[in-house]
C-alpha cells in the first residue's frame, strides 16, 4: 500500500510539473516591459488547487515539483541559480501556505458551495498566500535583473499571484473531481450556449479599438461583462461562474496585450493598464463566485428542509423502523451527505448496524476509537475518505443507538451546520424508535385485554348457562300454582338479566373470533322475512318496557338467501336493538326489501342520532358515540354487525341527523356466489332449491 500511495503522489506531481510549465509559458505571453513579471501568474492557482485536492502525505512530492518547474524554467532561459531558487522558494512558499491556511481554517473541501469558500480563497489563498511569492519574487527581480522599484515590482507580483489564484483555482476546484453523475443533455447545452455567449460578448467588449475620444466609454464598457457572469453563476452554479469569468478575463487580457480595447488603450503607463484590468478581473471572478456560493447555499439549505420534511414523512408512514430507518438512510445521500450508517443497541446490548446508503468500510475505520461505545454527545471523526459527524440516538434521556453521518469534508475544521442537521435526523429518528416501542406496549396492552377479556367470556359462559337452566327449571316447578306469580315475575326478571349476560358474553367471543379471522359462515336457505318478523317478536318484549312501537314493512314477495341464518339473526339483533336503545321511545320503523341481487334491511329511529364525526368511527370493535354514564353497553354491536355483513360479501351503513334519529340499511346478497369458499359440498345450493 505505501508503495501505490508513493507512486501515486509522484504520478501526480509529474502531472503537476508539466502543467506549471505549460500554464508558464502561457502567463509569459502576458509580460508588459519593463515590469518582470506576467498580468497573471496561471500557475499559482494551479498549484493551489493540487495540494487542496490531494491528502497532505503528498505535499512534499507536489511541493519539490513546483520548485524543480520553476528552478529548471528559469535556468533554461539562462538566468542565474540564486534567481531560479529564490523564485521556486517562492512559489513552494506561496503554494504551502495557501493551502494551509485554507485547509486548516475552511475545514472541508472547497466546491464554493459556500461564501466561506469564496472569503477563504480570497484572503487566505490569494492575499496572504501570495505575500511570500511576492516579496521573494520582487527581490529577484532588483538584487539579479537590476529593476529599479522593488514596491512596483512587489504589487504586479503580488497582484499577478492573486489573480492567478483567483481565476483559476476555482476553475479546476469545482472541475475537480468530475461529478460522476451525467449532467442531462438539456443542462449540457445550456452551459456551452451561455460560455458561448459570455465569450462572444467579452470580444465585443474587449475589442474595441478605438476608446480613447470618450472616458465615460473606456471607463463603463467594461460593467457590460458582468451580468452575462452573473446570469452563468446563477443558473450554472460555483463551476459556470468560474467558467464564465475565466473565459471574460482571458479575453480582457488577450486584448489589453495587443493594446485594444478599454484597458488596453488607455492613456496610462504600462503599470497602470496592468492594475485596471488585474482589478477588473479579481472584482469580475470574486463577484461571480460569490453570488454563486450565496445561491449554492439557499438551494442546499431548500434541499435539507425537502428532505428532512420528507425524513419526517417516511418515519410516520410505519411503526417499523427496520423498514423506514433504511429509506431514511437512503433520502440522505447522496443529497445532504456521502454516506449515512445507524445503529440499535439490541436487548442483549449488542450494538447493530440496521441502516446504511453510501457507508464504506473506508469510512467506517474513521470511527475507530470513538465508536463503539455508544456516543454520549455528538463528535466529528476522519477517515481515508473525508470526515463527519457522530451523534447520539436518545430514547427517554437513554442513549440506544449513534448516527454516523459522513460529509464530504477533510480536516475536522467547524461544522455547525453538519452538526446541526445530523442532530436533526438522530432527533427524528429516535422519535420514531421511541413512538415504535410505545406503540408496541399499545399492542401488547391490548393484547393482554383481549386475552383477559376471552378468558373472562370463556369463564363466565358456563356459570351462566348452569344459572339459566336453574331459574328455567324453577319457573317450570312454579308455573303450576296460582300463587306463585311474585316468584314467577322475579325469576322471570333474573332469566331476562341472564340471557342479556349471556349474549354479552358470546359478543366478547365473537369479537376475539373475528380479529382472529376465525369466522366461519354455516350458510343455508334463510326465509329473512320469516327470520326479521322472529327477530321482531323476541325484540317486543324489550320495544315495550323502553316505550318504543316496532313497525316493519316488507315487501309481498318474500324474501330468501343462501346466508348464515345464526349470523344474519345477530346482526338484525344488534340492529333493532340499538334502535330501542338509543331511539329516545320514539317509534322504530323496519323495512325489507329486494333490490337486485341483494336484500336490503333498513333499521330507522327518531332518537338522539349519530354525531357526524362518529359516524364511521362506531362500528369499531368497543367504541360508542355517547357517554357510558348515559347508555350502557360494551360498544359491540356494531362491529360485530359489519364484519358479519362483509363476511357475507355485504355491507351496513348509516345516515343520521343529529337529534332526528338514525337509519341503519343492512345489504346482503341473496344469491350464493361461485365458487363459496370453506362450505360443506353437501349445503350448497342445488338448481331448483
Amino acid at each position: 500500500m505505501a508503495l501505490t500511495l508513493g507512486r501515486a503522489a509522484w504520478e501526480r506531481a509529474v502531472l503537476l510539473a508539466v502543467s506549471f510549465e505549460v500554464l508558464k509559458v502561457v502567463s509569459s505571453h502576458f509580460v508588459f516591459p519593463p515590469l518582470s513579471s506576467a498580468i497573471l501568474w496561471l500557475p499559482a492557482g494551479l498549484t493551489l488547487a493540487f495540494l487542496l485536492r490531494s491528502p497532505t502525505r503528498m505535499w512534499p512530492a507536489l511541493l519539490a515539483a513546483v520548485f524543480a518547474a520553476e528552478l529548471g524554467s528559469v535556468l533554461s532561459q539562462g538566468l542565474p541559480w540564486g534567481l531560479a531558487a529564490t523564485w521556486g522558494l517562492g512559489n513552494v512558499l506561496r503554494t504551502w501556505l495557501g493551502a494551509a491556511l485554507m485547509r486548516r481554517l475552511l475545514g472541508g473541501i472547497v466546491r464554493f458551495h459556500r461564501v466561506r469558500d469564496v472569503t477563504g480563497l480570497l484572503v487566505l489563498g490569494a492575499v496572504v498566500g501570495a505575500l511570500p511569492s511576492a516579496t521573494l519574487g520582487a527581490l529577484g527581480a532588483t538584487r539579479w535583473l537590476g529593476s529599479a522599484s522593488f514596491a512596483s515590482e512587489w504589487i504586479v507580483w503580488w497582484l499577478s499571484d492573486a489573480l492567478g489564484t483567483v481565476l483559476v483555482a476555482p476553475l479546476l476546484l469545482t472541475w475537480w473531481p468530475v461529478a460522476r453523475a451525467t449532467s442531462p443533455p438539456r443542462r449540457l447545452v445550456e452551459s456551452v450556449f451561455m460560455i458561448a455567449v459570455v465569450a462572444l460578448v467579452g470580444v465585443l467588449v474587449f475589442s474595441v479599438e478605438d476608446t480613447t475620444g470618450s472616458a465615460a466609454l473606456s471607463t463603463t464598457l467594461p460593467y457590460a461583462a458582468f451580468p452575462l457572469v452573473i446570469a452563468a453563476a446563477l443558473r450554472l452554479g460555483p463551476r459556470g461562474a468560474a467558467s464564465a469569468s475565466a473565459v471574460m478575463s482571458a479575453v480582457a487580457v488577450e486584448y489589453t496585450r495587443l493594446d485594444i480595447g478599454p484597458f488596453g488603450a488607455l492613456s496610462v503607463s504600462a503599470s497602470e493598464r496592468v492594475l485596471s484590468v488585474q482589478v477588473f478581473m479579481s472584482v469580475l471572478s470574486l463577484t461571480a463566485l460569490t453570488v454563486a456560493a450565496v445561491v449554492a447555499e439557499r438551494r442546499r439549505a431548500e434541499a435539507a428542509q425537502r428532505v428532512l420534511a420528507t425524513v419526517g414523512g417516511v418515519l410516520a408512514e410505519s411503526p417499523e423502523w427496520s423498514v423506514t430507518l433504511p429509506r431514511v438512510a437512503r433520502l440522505l445521500v447522496p443529497e445532504l451527505a456521502t454516506g449515512v450508517a445507524i445503529w440499535l443497541q439490541n436487548a442483549d446490548g449488542v450494538v447493530e448496524r440496521v441502516a446504511a446508503a453510501g457507508w464504506t468500510p473506508a469510512r467506517e475505520v474513521g470511527l475507530r476509537g470513538r465508536f463503539p461505545p455508544l456516543p454520549a454527545q455528538a463528535s466529528d471523526w476522519t477517515g481515508p475518505e473525508g470526515s463527519g459527524v457522530l451523534v447520539p440516538l436518545r430514547v427517554r434521556g437513554q442513549v440506544v443507538g449513534a448516527l454516523a453521518v459522513a460529509m464530504d469534508l477533510e480536516g475536522t475544521g467547524r461544522r455547525r451546520r453538519e452538526h446541526v442537521l445530523a442532530d436533526d435526523v438522530a432527533r427524528r429518528c429516535a422519535m420514531a424508535l421511541e413512538n415504535a416501542r410505545l406503540l408496541e406496549e399499545a399492542r401488547e396492552a391490548v393484547a393482554v385485554r383481549e386475552d383477559f377479556i376471552a378468558v373472562a367470556a370463556h369463564e363466565l359462559r358456563t356459570p351462566l348457562a348452569t344459572l339459566t337452566l336453574r331459574v328455567q327449571g324453577l319457573m317450570a316447578l312454579l308455573r303450576g300454582g296460582t300463587e306463585n306469580g311474585f316468584l314467577l315475575e322475579r325469576l322471570e326478571a333474573i332469566a331476562r338479566q341472564s340471557r342479556r349476560l349471556t349474549r354479552l358474553v358470546e359478543n366478547v367471543l365473537d369479537v376475539g373470533l373475528f380479529k382472529a379471522g376465525g369466522l366461519e359462515l354455516r350458510r343455508e336457505w334463510v326465509d329473512l322475512t320469516a327470520l326479521v318478523e322472529d327477530v321482531l317478536e323476541r325484540s317486543m318484549e324489550e320495544a315495550t318496557r323502553a316505550g318504543t312501537p316496532l313497525r316493519l314493512t316488507a315487501t309481498a314477495q318474500r324474501v330468501r338467501g343462501w346466508l348464515d341464518p345464526g349470523r344474519v339473526e345477530q346482526a338484525l339483533s344488534n340492529l333493532v336493538s340499538n334502535a330501542i336503545k338509543f331511539g329516545a321511545g320514539g317509534e322504530v320503523d323496519v323495512s325489507l326489501s329486494q333490490v337486485g341481487g341483494r336484500a336490503r334491511l333498513v333499521v330507522t329511529d327518531r332518537g338522539i342520532g349519530v354525531p357526524p364525526e362518529a359516524v364511521e368511527r362506531i362500528f369499531g370493535p368497543f367504541e360508542r358515540a355517547v357517554s357510558t354514564q348515559e347508555y350502557g353497553g360494551l360498544g359491540m354491536g356494531l362491529y360485530l354487525t359489519r364484519r358479519i355483513a362483509e363476511a357475507h360479501g355485504g355491507s351496513v351503513q348509516v345516515s343520521s341527523t343529529r337529534g332526528a334519529g338514525a337509519s341503519f340499511v343492512l345489504e346482503l346478497p341473496v344469491e350464493p356466489s361461485l365458487p363459496l369458499l370453506n362450505e360443506d359440498p353437501a349445503r350448497q345450493p342445488r338448481a331448483g332449491a
